[in-house]
């Protein structure tokens, strides 16, 4: 997995870098290796949301499907923690739904055989 990170006026601290790119590296199993992450963080100013807050989405482009979440919350570690929550259930949850998609027309499959068979 290829991970991009894009600040805008802001400077992510290499540590939190590292720590997005570990977590990340975490969903490599669900994905091949041409899938792209980005991950966008910026600092909102008090006139957006009453106070500054950190925004940070994450975007997963796999050669098949998708992926978004973003967070807003009061530092960029707990910002990425709940962005990337939300991310790995939304993965997990999809991998689940098409596993069981196969899983039903094998057996489809396999009925239509049995019905044939006699």
């Amino acid at each position: 997995m290829n991970i991009y990170f894009r600040a805008k006026d802001l400077n992510i601290p290499s540590e939190s870098k590292q720590m997005m790119a570990n977590r990340l590296f975490g969903l490599n199993k669900f994905f091949s290796y041409d899938t792209n992450a980005y991950v966008d963080v910026e600092q909102t100013h008090q006139s957006h949301h009453g106070h500054d807050l950190f925004y940070v989405s994450i975007k997963i482009d796999d050669p098949h499907n998708q992926y978004f979440t973003e967070e807003y919350r009061e530092n960029i570690r707990s910002a990425f923690d709940h962005a990337y929550g939300d991310m790995f259930r939304v993965v997990r949850s999809h991998r689940s739904k098409s596993r069981n998609l196969a899983r039903k027309a094998g057996q489809k499959i396999k009925r239509l055989f049995r019905k044939n068979k006699y």
